[in-house]
């Protein structure tokens, strides 16, 4: 309720502004409302300052593209493809926010772009109009979410870091005790990545968080380094458990030594020095090299997470993360957003359709708009058919309704239900009602056309309607059809990923540490793991297949301290072996 009511608050602020500095079209003000809304102060924080930047950017490249190709339509959506193809392409080697950047500056040139190529005298007003009137619902939207009750993002991440612990500490004590650990560290690699999201939003809004924004990164690359450790301590215990019927009688001692310390640590009843010893002892029981490599992770880990939890500012240094980036989905990504706005371009030259540009427009939004959403046919399909029933309700409020009253006091009493239940809808935590609230919100704002002195047309808010699910059934049918993204292909993907990781670590001269590897490993292997069901057996296996190749690629980057040795080259085939297997199981 909160949140749809500051969100409502926000949209309506920004509508009063606009109409009250007569601005030329104030309805790209509350659609910036519903797009930047978040839940978490920090994210609107960090959601405005990469739209700000893209959408400048954007504005920019609009301006080159009608100053060159103004009298060539033909040329001047050629270049607006390529650009929207170039920038989405751009958004999936980013991370967070930062690919949201580049997608506003995608769109923006479209937005911009082609009301002033169809207005080539008043381009540069055009440009500045929008900008503003973007910046405007940024503006509102941030001060309204920092200043009415806030609800700081920095408390959700402590929250994930508590939770990320106690469920590494039962991690560990299930390895330990050789149960079966598989959803445990499922979950982990989850938080790792949520850990991550959440710090590069939180850094925005909360001082604390930037100055120890080092320390969180430690904790999370010594979270995932226990994940590895935890890998290929199992690989080497299962092959002890093949040899003999049981392990070795040092090892079992060793770990139930382990045991004892690591759940007095769990408990909260020694810290990490008393782990440390703890571990230390019950290593001399073995000579298991291993078990130590585990239990120095482990050590590593609760130093991070007591440098955390003290609040100890640490010292200056550059803690290196990689992103499982893959090139080939980037290009069919761009390839799918240039093609959406050539179709919807040429459908709109050979029609001679009025509201071509509106669909021109809202086919770079919506193509460049579902590379950041994720599962982009089950998206565009509801977007089609979420724009198509919403048009009923905004016909009745914007033609029916809106002509009889007079006063911008009546106006907010009219649509402030329409915007509220929107919000309202953005507000639950089930990811299809928000984005039901969302695309609806969307529609309204587009089709209402708001302008300090309203024009009502019937038509044009129907042709509206028709652009806006024309673009979006374009979309469905492109995702669908070029390259989708099946689970078949999240495989070939992880592949792609895992097989470059594990030719940079296994290389002559190794181009990327400990840290990058396991980072762009864990990240490859969430998104595999979004695409596979986990009641199904064979789905399993793959993942299972896909975590062996962190623990080889991890005991390559430990063994290489002489990259030509016998040692390293042996792994290194190791590695390519389990990649064999993994390709096989896919």
């Amino acid at each position: 309720m909160i949140f749809a009511a500051k969100t409502t608050a926000s949209g309506l602020i920004a509508l009063l502004v606009a109409f009250t500095f007569n601005l030329d079209q104030p309805q790209w003000a509350l659609l910036t409302v519903f797009i930047v809304a978040q839940r978490q102060s920090g994210l609107v924080l960090a959601k405005s300052f990469y739209r700000i930047i893209g959408t400048l950017i954007g504005a920019a490249a609009a301006l080159l593209f009608v100053a060159l190709f103004a009298q060539e339509r033909v040329l001047f959506l050629g270049a607006l493809a390529l650009w929207v193809g170039l920038c989405t392409f751009g958004s999936q080697f980013a991370r967070n926010f930062a690919a949201y950047a580049f997608v506003l500056c995608g769109y923006t040139v479209a937005i911009v772009g082609i009301p002033a190529a169809l207005d080539v005298g008043n381009a540069f007003y055009i440009a500045t109009a929008r900008v503003t009137e973007i910046s405007l619902g940024i503006i509102v939207t941030a001060t309204v979410s920092g200043v009415v009750r806030p609800s700081a993002l920095s408390a959700e991440l402590r929250q994930a870091v508590a939770d990320a612990h106690l469920w590494l500490a039962d991690f560990v004590l299930a390895v330990i005790g050789e149960r079966d650990a598989v959803m445990l560290r499922t979950k982990l690699i989850s938080q790792a990545i949520l850990i991550e999201n959440l710090r590069a939003s939180a850094v925005f809004e909360d001082r604390e968080i930037r100055d120890r924004n080092g320390a969180l990164r430690q904790f999370d690359i010594a979270l995932l380094d226990v994940v590895g450790a935890a890998q290929v301590l199992g690989e080497r215990l299962e092959l002890l458990r093949q040899v003999t019927e049981r392990v070795a009688a040092g090892v079992s001692e060793a770990l139930a030594d382990a045991a004892a310390t690591v759940g007095a640590w769990r408990a909260g009843t020694i810290g990490a020095d008393a782990l440390r010893a703890g571990l230390l002892a019950a290593a001399g029981r073995s000579s298991l090299s291993r078990l130590q490599d585990f239990f120095a992770a482990l050590v590593l880990y609760a130093e991070a997470h007591e440098g955390w939890v003290s609040r100890r500012v640490p010292a200056p240094g550059h803690v290196r993360l990689a992103h499982a980036n893959d090139g080939v989905l980037a290009l069919w990504t761009g390839v799918r957003a240039t093609l959406a706005v050539v179709i919807v371009s040429t459908f709109w030259i050979l029609a001679d359709w009025p509201h071509g540009s509106t669909a021109a427009i809202l086919a770079a939004v919506a193509t460049a708009r579902l590379t950041t959403m994720g599962h982009a046919v089950p998206v565009s399909i509801a977007a089609t058919l979420i724009f198509g029933l919403a048009t009923l309700p905004a016909f009745i409020i914007v033609e029916v309704v809106l002509p009889l009253v007079w006063g911008f006091e009546m106006f907010a009493l009219i649509v402030t239900p329409a915007i509220f239940c929107c919000a309202l809808l953005m507000a639950s935590k089930k990811v299809e009602v928000q984005l039901l609230g969302f695309l609806s919100g969307l529609l309204f704002a587009s089709v209402g056309l708001f302008q300090n002195r309203m024009v009502y047309d019937p038509i044009g808010l129907l042709n509206t309607a028709m652009a806006a699910v024309f673009a979006a059934g374009t979309a469905f049918v492109l995702w669908s059809i070029v390259a989708p993204d099946t689970p078949e292909a999240a495989r070939r993907r992880f592949l792609r990923v895992a097989h470059r990781a594990l030719a940079e670590v296994g290389a002559a001269h190794p181009r990327i540490g400990m840290a990058e590897f396991e980072t762009t490993m864990i990240e490859a292997l969430e998104q595999l793991r979004a695409h596979l069901r986990p009641d199904r057996q064979e789905d399993a296996a793959v993942l299972e297949k896909g975590i062996a190749l962190l623990g080889a690629g991890r005991e390559v980057i430990r063994q290489r301290g002489e990259p030509g040795s016998a040692a390293v080259n042996g792994l290194a085939l190791a590695a390519d072996r389990q990649l064999g297997r993994f390709r096989d199981a896919a």
